[in-house]
């Protein structure tokens, strides 16, 4: 591996210690594919203080039962639910039916500027529920203020047609110099994932950038997770390269790469 220096650090056990997260002060933008609903309500859970999650795009309305504070902006008095909520707080702009409607991309620093709010997570990408994606010109919707940006994607992306695995497969393929039924390689998962028509759109304003390869469990899937880090880490823009699977077997632990 040229031009990078990779430190391994294995059996970390949090996911915030993972991605390098302080404990108070972040915003946090999700993009990509394979688990950004899962990052941002594993990080609301395992984040000391206050916080508060949100979208800037759209969330299926289901998950809303998955936090234990939900308001919307159609609610009076939501400004005062940021004075009284007790950990973590979920806000979305509204719900239509199936689809609960992202906030302004101002809000989110809003939200955190205030005083009982120690961090706030936002979901800033939509990907149908598949492992990898690349954005169309009007993705990710990041907010103003981010402060760290991580890109998911899912390990079981590799390996497979890009036709199959991808939202946007299209976009996906010219990224990676395939086609849409070539198999997506890691070294192509790599060029996708730093590539700043993919998964680094939009990382110049945020205030750095860490990826998180999910659902990796087995030493083969690690493997290649390990191989795809190291690519990834040849980017300057990448500070660190989060390794393991959100909702995996208790206690597996994660393993990061970092310069």
């Amino acid at each position: 591996m040229s031009g990078c220096w990779v430190n391994e650090q294995s059996g970390v056990a949090d996911i915030v210690e993972a991605l390098g997260l302080p404990p108070s002060g972040e915003l946090v933008a999700i993009v990509g594919g394979g688990g950004k609903s899962s990052l941002m309500f594993a990080l609301a859970e395992r984040l000391p203080g206050r916080g508060v999650m949100t979208t800037t795009t759209r969330i299926f309305s289901d998950q809303l039962s998955g936090a234990t504070e939900v308001c919307t902006l159609a609610d009076a008095d939501w400004r005062a639910r940021l004075d009284a909520f007790e950990s973590a707080l979920l806000v979305v702009g509204r719900v239509e039916g199936e689809r609960a409607v992202g906030v302004p991309l101002e809000l989110p620093a809003e939200m955190l500027a205030h005083p009982r709010v120690d961090w706030v997570i936002v979901e800033a990408d939509g990907s149908r529920m598949l492992p990898v994606k690349a954005p169309a010109p009007h993705e990710p919707v990041i907010p103003v203020g981010t402060t760290l940006l991580v890109p998911v994607v899912g390990i079981d992306a590799l390996l497979k047609p890009i036709g199959e695995i991808a939202h946007r497969p299209e976009r996906v393929s010219a990224i990676a110099g395939l086609s849409v039924e070539d198999i997506l390689t890691p070294a192509a998962l790599a060029r996708l994932i730093t590539s700043p028509e993919g998964g680094l759109k939009g990382a110049a304003s945020a205030g750095r950038t860490a990826v998180l390869i999910n659902k990796v469990e087995s030493a083969s899937e690690f493997a290649l997770a390990r191989e795809v880090a190291g690519r990834i880490l040849r980017d300057a823009a990448v500070e660190r390269v989060a390794m393991g699977a959100l909702l995996g077997a208790e206690g597996a632990g994660w393993v990061v790469s970092s310069r």
